[in-house]
């Protein structure tokens, strides 16, 4: 009853040609686009990872019940992946061997105030020998004086002598109000960088977390000052921890990321803590654990995972430190249940 006409399309080559090579040049703009966009809002660059990475983060010593949890979490923008190859060798020494004292680092609560109290109470639970808590910031989404307060109470209800930084998030309200960035996190929390020294290892918390104006002078002055210490008083160990990264092999969510002039400082601060024999470096922010090496110093650099649920590619998780008597640790990445 009626004829459907169909139009023949042109075999001319020189068209079929240009149409092909218009196809792919549109295909490798869009993909150009998506990996600029990606490494910019996720600091991750996707061409540095590696598979047996991808495999080993998301797989290996995890039940399905774990695997199905992590991947439902998964937040691709904000994973960060770690080449195995840049991972220190882990000791392979007993816990109890020569044991000189544990400690509990959490970090980037982010108002998650329950699994934050859950870190505490089942890392107090399985190593009752715990002598402090370490905290690498961001315990809030804005840095109120209430949500400061109500992260507060966690720490509080601990038991423990607890050490703390500031997170870039814990200072928004502050400078919002057009304060010191810090003053809300002082107001409640104390001093935003500090020292302090037991068995004769160092711990120094610096202060880095301001993405605009990193260390100031003050700050600066007192870390030389305080990385004199160490080789004055014959120190086992120098241990460090800040809120944003110096280094990081695969994100580029490290200091100096907003404020690209302060990369100038991150490279500074490492020579100076590998002058100074820092035994380890732990930092937060990138929301996932992982263990390498700077590559020019060959320091040994930790980031802890995440406590917060949101925006958190793995499971929420604390951190361990065993330290021996003979300087050496083992950090254990806890998964919180």
């Amino acid at each position: 009853m009626f004829k459907r006409h169909y139009k023949k399309r042109s075999s001319n080559v020189i068209l079929v040609f240009f149409r092909l090579v218009l196809s792919l040049v549109m295909f490798t703009v869009l993909l150009l686009g998506t990996y600029t966009a990606y490494k910019h809002f996720s600091g991750l660059d996707p061409l540095k990872i590696d598979p047996q990475a991808i495999f080993n983060n998301v797989v290996v010593s995890r039940t399905p019940k774990q695997i199905s949890a992590a991947l439902s979490k998964l937040n691709l923008s904000q994973k960060v992946l770690v080449n195995q190859s840049s991972v220190p060798a882990e000791t392979s020494k007993p816990l109890n061997s020569n044991l000189a004292f544990r400690f509990l680092i959490v970090a980037d609560s982010h108002n998650d105030n329950a699994d934050l109290g859950k870190a505490i109470k089942q890392g107090r639970h399985k190593y009752p020998d715990l002598k402090f808590i370490i905290g690498l910031g961001d315990y809030t989404e804005v840095g109120t004086i209430a949500e400061l307060e109500n992260a507060k109470k966690e720490f509080d209800n601990s038991s423990l002598r607890y050490f703390l930084i500031p997170g870039d998030h814990d200072l928004w309200d502050s400078r919002n109000r057009s304060l010191l960035p810090s003053s809300c996190f002082s107001q409640v929390f104390g001093p935003s960088y500090q020292s302090f020294e037991l068995e004769n290892f160092e711990f120094l918390l610096l202060d880095n977390s301001d993405n605009y104006t990193g260390f100031d002078t003050k700050q600066t002055a007192w870390i030389a000052t305080e990385l004199e210490k160490p080789k004055k008083i014959g120190a086992k160990g120098l241990f460090v921890f800040m809120h944003e990264p110096l280094y990081h092999p695969s994100s580029d969510h490290v200091m100096g990321w907003v404020e690209k002039s302060l990369k100038l400082q991150a490279g500074g601060l490492i020579f100076q803590l590998k002058e100074a024999g820092a035994t380890k470096i732990f930092a937060g922010d990138i929301h996932f654990f992982s263990e390498y090496s700077e590559p020019k110093t060959n320091l040994s650099l930790v980031t802890i995972g995440a406590v917060t649920i949101e925006r958190n590619p793995q499971a929420p998780r604390f951190a361990v430190v065993s330290v021996f008597n003979d300087g050496s640790t083992k950090v254990e990445d806890v998964i919180i249940h």
